[in-house]
């Protein structure tokens, strides 16, 4: 898996829906200085292909489910081939990341039960609990278990999600973990190891 982050900073600035932001990072993507998570190899990543998968969305506030296409490279050094997803991607999640962070303000926030932000964002309340250990495992990650439980999770969150620097992060995150932001974990992934 190749993960591109440079657009994501720029996607939130902008206020840029997610699907959007997918396409303008894919279109502009350039493959042939990346090297290959697999060998190592730099220049040696040719497109190989496309698969089509569901995302799911805010829209200006509104639920957007859609189709995207991500782009598959193969390496010409270990013949392993490799999706490129965009920072507001969650890798095997059809959930996009600011999707995901919106239902999290929300249920931190406490301004309403579980169950209406759920029924508001059309999820399983068991979706939304696994949502939340996820981030309360990833926040003691990335800040330590002692600042963790200083910082409290809303507080986090909206640190996380207003900042100018949520690319460097993220980018941050998936180097020294091997694995995204928010993703889960009892998926197997190809680099499960911090590096």
């Amino acid at each position: 898996m190749i993960r591109f982050f440079r657009q994501l900073c720029k996607a939130t600035l902008e206020h840029l829906s997610d699907e959007a932001a997918f396409r303008e990072a894919t279109d502009g993507f350039s493959h042939y200085s990346e090297h290959c998570p697999s060998c190592g190899a730099v220049g040696k990543l040719t497109r190989y292909s496309h698969y089509s998968r569901s995302l799911v969305s805010l829209d200006c506030g509104k639920i957007n489910d859609s189709r995207i296409s991500p782009l598959r490279f193969k390496c010409s050094s270990c013949g392993t081939t490799h999706a490129l997803l965009v920072g507001n991607l969650i890798p095997y999640s059809p959930y996009s990341l600011h999707f995901m962070l919106t239902v999290l303000i929300a249920y931190f926030e406490r301004n309403t039960t579980v169950c209406v932000v759920c029924q508001q964002y059309g999820i399983a309340v068991s979706t939304l609990y696994a949502w939340k250990h996820r981030l309360l495992d990833h926040k003691e990650l990335a800040l330590g278990a002692l600042l963790s439980l200083k910082k409290p999770a809303l507080v986090f969150l909206r640190d996380l999600f207003g900042s100018d620097q949520v690319f460097d992060y993220l980018s941050g995150f998936f180097s020294r973990y091997g694995f995204s932001f928010m993703q889960n974990l009892r998926l197997k992934t190809s680099r499960c190891h911090p590096p």
